[in-house]
């Protein structure tokens, strides 16, 4: 009876695997699709709770062990490769410095405080969880990956920034517009680099060419750093299954849970203030 249980859950555990890739598949067109929005929520973690209790129930053992071996089974699989996360956290220790020259200058106040971009690589602020996930657009009723969504380092800049200002902030194409314009709007400049076995991150403030202020962040560990191939539209093909066993694998409860409980490689509240002083806003 018990081996019969625990092959019936990690029956449950295939079949849960096999409906989240298939549905997910181009393959597997509209139909697909739709099958994936209504259950691709639960399926990575009913696939790592069913995984764990059918190994659980194929141990000789009492009831409560084995509850308590599925729970620490579960644990180990719903990290699985992120494992290694655990050690980067334990030896996080951020340093945050700033340097306020000026703050912005009064008649530039009202223009928006644009952002500079470059090709900034896509360093995760999240320690858990996939790297990507499923966007979709009715209009062609397709779906795509993308970077995992409010995780990017650029992005909770960007958003830091916005948050500061308000509406004064603005993101601009610098590679589609005349660089001299750099020297005659207030905006700001994000760099990434590999620094002291992590990465450091500089954001620099210029206003009409001068540079103001700057913010480092350094001791970013290396994997936070995650270079995914076929993200975009019209890209789902491409890189299909490492990017889809990543939302699988990654994106259950424990994920979630851990990165709720520990801190993310961003310093939001001094970047806050930063920003707030160096624009002038009360």
């Amino acid at each position: 009876m018990n081996r019969k249980l625990g092959l019936l859950f990690l029956a449950v555990a295939t079949t849960s695997a096999i409906v989240f890739v298939a549905a997910l598949h181009p393959a597997s067109g509209a139909l697909g699709g739709l099958i994936y929005l209504l259950t691709s929520w639960a399926l990575p973690s009913i696939l790592v709770v069913a995984l764990a209790l059918g190994l659980a129930w194929l141990i000789p053992a009492p009831v409560a062990v084995r509850v308590v071996i599925a729970f620490g089974l579960s644990f180990l699989l719903g990290v699985n490769t992120s494992l290694p996360v655990l050690a980067d956290i334990v030896r996080y220790q951020p340093l945050v410095s700033s340097e306020v020259r000026r703050a912005v200058a009064g008649s530039a106040e009202r223009r928006p405080i644009a952002v500079k971009r470059r090709p900034w690589g896509p360093v995760l602020v999240v320690p858990f969880g996939p790297r990507v996930r499923v966007g979709s657009d009715e209009g062609c009723v397709c779906m795509y990956f993308l970077d995992a969504a409010d995780a990017l380092y650029s992005d909770r800049v960007i958003a830091t920034l916005f948050a500061a200002v308000g509406r004064r902030g603005a993101v601009m194409d610098y590679a589609q517009s005349d660089p001299a314009y750099e020297s005659k709007d207030v905006h700001i400049d994000l760099t990434l680099w590999r620094h002291d076995g992590g990465f450091r991150a500089l954001i620099e403030v210029f206003d009409r060419g001068e540079k103001i202020a700057a913010f480092a962040h350094t001791q970013i560990p290396l994997r936070a750093l995650t270079e995914r191939a076929g993200v975009g539209r019209e890209r789902l093909g491409e890189n299909f299954f490492e990017n889809a066993l990543d939302i699988l694998l990654h994106d259950n409860l424990f994920s979630h849970a851990l990165n709720a409980a520990v801190p993310p490689y961003f310093p939001e509240r001094e970047l806050y203030a930063f920003f707030l002083q160096v624009s002038g806003t009360p």
